[in-house]
């Protein structure tokens, strides 16, 4: 059998979706990221190259961005192009992903299996190099994505991501496409034992990395993930377990965790205050939630179209900055954009990890449609799976 062409459709997904899940901060910087800036303005010709169809996803897309567009265009006069240029690129290299996974066919299970293996091993293999650097003391080691930023510590380091939280988010996605390409490949749930038993090498690098970074978000993927485990007849088991967890959880002495509780705790009382002083990072994600939920009134015509990108609005109100710029009609598309092309389902992990660790919403940045690119390959097995 002749030899894979480098520039195959396989590959190019596989680069597509590997670029995406990690940000190389010496050469591609903190912010926006030139080499991916360029790679996404060539995905459209790639695109034509390699899969030049109508998909679900460039029809949804197309019209999730036209609309949001026009919807500006129509009511303001200096429109911010830019930022929807720049949402555009993201949509096209999810587009292609799309097309050559769903239309082209580009993957097995076992191949793509093979993928999400490799960005696991890699964010743990760069973890353990960066605490190797810690140790001996360098601080900033751009070889290993370490830049020597004041809060890095051993145990709080950024692996192949630009921050932990960022890490912890492609770990879980990773991590629970894992779960769900074993469990369509052996027809059945994978269970822990079978885990540690024949996969322990990664399940160890997982778990180590997702610990060792230090991020109360990596303390809600691993609830999040939990859940796959848990069956029907043992959920009153569970629900009592966690009950004495939540009792006893003071006594553990993890400062991730701690921040993860102290903010779920404080999430239940919607007072943006107490999450602010609880953890002010976990409030930028946490807060647009409960104040979308305290203050939005949907009988507000313009909270519909949006209130364009110089508003005040989400200054005072910390309501979704998504929404309340370009509205929830643009919003409402986006969605349909994301559950008919990536989720597996309205109830489903895919969803929490969406609510929980996204706070319903990806916007212009890397990682998330990387994230969104796994979540669409999984509904591409599940679905090929149900088939046969």
């Amino acid at each position: 059998m002749p030899s894979q062409s480098r520039f195959s459709k396989r590959n190019i997904a596989s680069f597509s979706l590997i670029f995406m899940s990690m940000q190389i901060l010496g050469i591609e910087g903190f912010a926006i990221s030139m080499p991916k800036v360029i790679y996404m303005c060539m995905s459209p010709l790639l695109m034509l190259s390699l899969s030049p169809k109508m998909s679900k996803a460039v029809i949804l897309s197309a019209l999730f961005w036209t609309v949001t567009v026009l919807l500006q265009i129509i009511q303001y006069d200096d429109v911010r192009m830019s930022t929807l240029y720049y949402t555009l690129m993201f949509l096209s290299v999810f587009c292609l992903f799309y097309n050559l996974v769903w239309l082209e066919h580009c993957y097995s299970l076992d191949e793509f299996l093979k993928v999400v293996k490799i960005v696991i091993f890699a964010y743990s293999i760069c973890l353990i190099l960066q605490q190797g650097a810690m140790l001996i003391g360098r601080r900033r080691f751009p070889l290993f994505n370490l830049m020597g930023w004041t809060w890095q510590e051993l145990f709080r380091l950024n692996s192949l991501a630009i921050e932990p939280s960022h890490a912890a988010r492609v770990l879980t996605v990773y991590f629970y496409a894992f779960l769900k390409l074993l469990e369509f490949r052996n027809g059945r749930p994978i269970s822990i034992a079978e885990l540690f038993g024949q996969h322990w090498l990664l399940v160890f690098s997982f778990l180590y990395t997702i610990l060792a970074i230090g991020s109360g978000t990596a303390m809600v993927g691993l609830a999040i993930l939990s859940l796959y485990f848990i069956k029907r007849q043992y959920v009153m088991l569970v629900v009592s377990a966690a009950f004495l967890f939540y009792y006893f959880a003071p006594m553990i002495d993890y400062d991730p965790f701690n921040r993860a509780l102290a903010t779920f705790e404080a999430t239940l009382t919607l007072d943006e205050e107490e999450i602010q002083t609880t953890d002010n990072s976990a409030y930028t994600r946490v807060g647009m939630l409960t104040d979308f939920i305290k203050y939005t009134d949907l009988t507000d015509t313009q909270l519909w179209f949006g209130y364009g990108e110089d508003t005040t609005v989400f200054r005072t109100k910390h309501s979704h900055p998504t929404i309340v710029i370009y509205g929830l009609i643009s919003y409402l598309l986006k969605l349909l954009l994301f559950y008919s092309c990536s989720f597996c389902g309205f109830f489903s992990l895919s969803t929490l990890v969406f609510v929980l660790m996204f706070t319903l919403n990806i916007g212009n940045i890397h990682y998330g449609f990387a994230c969104l690119m796994v979540f669409s390959a999984v509904k591409y097995f599940q679905t090929m799976t149900s088939k046969n």
